[in-house]
């Protein structure tokens, strides 16, 4: 959209108009009038996709028809609900761009890289941006922004997205690509005050003042829908943003129509140092005329049945058809209107049999089966909530993340043109800021806990040494960019605090600390409450701390055993020695003990052997123990999330079974509805064929 209030910074530098000026607004009329021609009949669906997304679902000659049968105008929105349903999911596998370095040491570049984008996204409210360009390509087949500079604080302008309504965007009609990267012109039209126009340029409004409410040949079907809006306008003009490439160059021209106001070259570049445009588009479809469109295309025909079938089915439901006898009432219209009367009361005279009021139940269970089968067909395109709902309402995040992905797989052509947009846009602020954002500024971080508040970028400090040097340069940051759909993570850490509360409620012992740890809680908070655990609780560290204490005793008692023994081993080994040299020199003495053999010696030593080993049997079976109480939880948990998985996959093999035996009926009941149509078809044309034989006959 022409955003006058950042005009001055968008046109900073332009042109004024030149002599040729008006040969130049020719060509630019050709090419708009070219896009109007070639683009009527995708412009007049688009007008139709919206009205089916507002609910308003039926011509003015359905209308017509359904008055005359006295049949309401029943609508049964499913398209417009759809949209909003898959537009949302798309939403919700949204993540925030990421820069991962080009070369080895830049890693802080690339983190400079990623913030200085989420911060012009921040600024741009870019995630709402992006969710209605995404609800704009569902619908109209085309999702537009453009990327501005405004005026900035820093001495630099500020870089800002702007959401672009699709219905005022125009673009080359030989264009086939679904990231109009072969258009040659493209721009945007829409009504503005002449007031504004000073905003643009001085004397701008003395340029145009012959011509006021003109359109100047750009008009569009669309403008017809809201014409009613400038009902009250007297001094308008038509203002074009028309942007055209010339040679390798792209080039901006505002206008009238028939008055240029200024012109000049694109402020914006690639990371090729080539011109781009400011405006981004991406389509949806591209069918084989070269002509966008949205699912509207898809879900139109079975919300016509809905409503269709639903409003024929309400309306059998309220009539009622008689079946009478010649001469059996005094006045048919009066009893047709006695009949229609939920009150009503029949008044005939002769047989009962002669006056019959007939229902046609048979008709209306038809049309009723065909409303489900319009209804179903709108539900499963797309992510289908259905075979969620058959797994229960107890089905992990990562099963119900898996069912949705199957669902999205139909999604994959939109899903692509819609992330290589995002990344087009990402890259095109990203090389504005290098070359832009010349000044000191700092850049707020609140996404990442572990870093700063601030992040200075093209600042100035002092080395160890005292001399000056440059602080994240933006334009000596060499990066790639790069966007992930759908954060797996979160569901897998969410199947895993599932799994751990599961076993916690279920008395297996479960460490606080992973509990924790597989929550969603912010980052600050897993580290406070971490902290408040980390700190040791003073009885139960007294206990452990006695039993540490009892067990060394028994340790150092059992040592302490095995010392003495050994020692009473020693003494009397010595004791015997002493008395053998005693009896060498002066003879045993009478009634002396008998001194040891070596074989008592060796019976000692074993005992003291035993006492060691069985003081480490103790210790080694102490440890084994606490190995067991570690490896107990983990043990758990594997056969817990094993018997998790043999239910899921036998659950999606039971769905599939059943999925495939409701396909298999579908297409028998499909095969005996056709050869019962084609039964009846036949016997049609051999009675058309028999009475125009008789008619022969007779003639």
């Amino acid at each position: 959209m022409i955003n006058l209030d950042t005009a001055v910074a968008n046109y900073a530098s332009y042109e004024s108009p030149s002599d040729t000026a008006t040969s130049k607004l020719i060509i630019r009329r050709r090419e708009f009038e070219d896009y109007c021609s070639a683009k009527s009949r995708e412009i007049e669906e688009q007008r139709q996709s919206w009205r089916y997304y507002h609910v308003d679902q039926w011509t003015p000659e359905q209308l017509k028809v359904l008055r005359k049968r006295h049949q309401p105008p029943i609508t049964f929105d499913r398209t417009g609900r759809k949209i909003d349903s898959l537009s949302g999911t798309i939403r919700r596998l949204r993540t925030d761009p990421k820069c991962y370095p080009n070369t080895p040491n830049g890693e802080q570049g690339a983190e400079v890289a990623t913030q200085v984008i989420r911060t012009i996204n921040d600024a741009s409210f870019a995630e709402d941006l992006e969710v209605e360009c995404c609800r704009d390509a569902l619908v109209h087949g085309i999702g537009v922004d453009e990327l501005m500079l405004v005026p900035g604080d820093k001495g630099d302008p500020d870089l800002r997205f702007a959401y672009v309504d699709p219905r005022t965007f125009f673009y080359d009609p030989r264009s086939q690509r679904s990231n109009f990267g072969d258009t040659r012109f493209h721009g945007v039209y829409k009504w503005a005050d002449i007031d504004e126009l000073d905003a643009l340029a001085d004397g701008a409004s003395d340029l145009v003042k012959d011509n006021l409410d003109s359109d100047g040949g750009y008009w569009t079907a669309f403008d017809t829908d809201r014409e009613s809006l400038w009902v009250d306008s007297r001094k308008r003009v038509r203002l074009i943003d028309h942007w055209y490439k010339r040679g390798d160059t792209w080039r901006w021209c505002l206008h009238t129509g028939s008055v240029e106001i200024m012109s000049g070259d694109s402020q914006f570049f690639n990371e090729r140092g080539m011109s781009i445009s400011k405006y981004h588009a991406f389509a949806n479809m591209i069918d084989i005329d070269g002509d966008h469109y949205g699912f509207v295309r898809r879900l139109k025909g079975p919300q016509d049945g809905l409503n269709q079938h639903r409003s024929k089915a309400i309306h059998i439901m309220n009539t009622r058809q008689l079946k009478i006898a010649q001469g059996a009432v005094d006045d048919i219209e009066v009893t047709r209107r006695e009949a229609a009367r939920p009150d009503g009361v029949l008044v005939y005279t002769g047989d009962p049999k002669a006056l019959e009021v007939l229902q046609p139940e048979q008709e209306f269970l038809q049309q009723t089966q065909y409303y489900q089968d319009a209804k179903t067909e709108i539900d499963s395109f797309g992510p289908n909530q259905q075979l969620i709902q058959e797994f229960g309402q107890n089905v992990s995040g990562r099963a119900a993340n898996m069912l949705q992905q199957a669902g999205l797989a139909e999604l994959g052509p939109f899903l692509k043109n819609f992330r290589m947009w995002k990344l087009e846009r990402y890259r095109a602020c990203w090389v504005a800021a290098q070359h832009y954002w010349t000044g000191e500024r700092f850049l707020r971080v609140t996404g990442d806990q572990n870093v700063a508040q601030f992040m200075q970028i093209n600042g100035v400090e002092l080395d160890p040494y005292g001399r000056p040097m440059l602080v994240n340069v933006l334009g000596n940051i060499d990066v790639e960019i790069k966007v992930d759909e759908g954060p797996d993570t979160e569901t897998v850490m969410g199947d895993i605090f599932d799994l751990l509360m599961s076993l916690n409620q279920n008395n297996v012992p479960v460490p606080p600390q992973l509990i924790i740890e597989a929550s969603n809680l912010p980052l600050s908070e897993k580290k406070k409450l971490l902290g408040m655990l980390a700190q040791p609780d003073p009885a139960k560290q007294a206990a452990q701390q006695a039993i540490i204490n009892k067990t060394m005793a028994e340790a150092n008692l059992a040592n302490a055993q095995a010392g003495k023994a050994q020692a009473d081993a020693g003494k009397a080994q010595t004791a015997g020695m002493l008395n053998v040299a005693k009896a060498r020199t002066e003879g045993m003495p009478d009634g002396g003990p008998e001194p040891k053999t070596p074989l008592d010696y060796a019976e000692q030593l074993a005992n003291i052997a035993e006492t060691q080993a069985t003081a480490e049997h103790k210790r080694a079976s102490a440890e084994a123990l606490r190995n067991k109480d570690r490896i107990t939880p983990l043990q758990l948990l594997a056969d817990h999330a094993q018997r998790h998985a043999d239910r899921f996959s036998q659950s999606v093999e039971q769905i599939a079974s059943r999925g495939l035996d409701d396909y298999h009926r579908t297409m028998d009941r499909r095969v005996d509805d056709f050869h019962r149509a084609e039964d009846r078809d036949s016997r049609e044309r051999v009675a058309r064929f028999a009475a125009a034989r008789r008619q022969a006959a007779q003639q």
